[in-house]
């Protein structure tokens, strides 16, 4: 067979590759896998998990303040709004 010149061989006379080299299976015993896991990566795991548990939305805030609203007792103070911002523990206890 020839296309534009050049020689091709049909497929016909492909060779199969019959000089497979054989692999041995080793199995190696070992020892059983281990994970250690750090102190510090329980207690984030710990601390994560009691986040996921907790509401979004804080029910009995949003009911208090709400009270508060309704009986005009509620008073916005610009200090304790930024301490609450800054604070790490947010505005609970308020």
């Amino acid at each position: 067979m020839k296309i534009d010149g050049t020689s091709i061989s049909p497929v016909g006379s492909v060779q199969a590759a019959t000089r497979v080299s054989q692999t041995s299976k080793v199995n190696t015993v070992s020892e059983k896998d281990q994970l250690a896991v750090s102190e510090n990566a329980q207690v984030f795991q710990k601390l994560l998990q009691k986040m996921k548990e907790m509401p979004d939305i804080r029910d009995d805030r949003v009911k208090a303040i709400s009270e508060q609203i309704a009986n005009g007792e509620f008073n916005l103070d610009a200090a304790s709004i930024a301490e609450g911002i800054i604070s790490p523990s947010g505005m609970e206890g308020k």
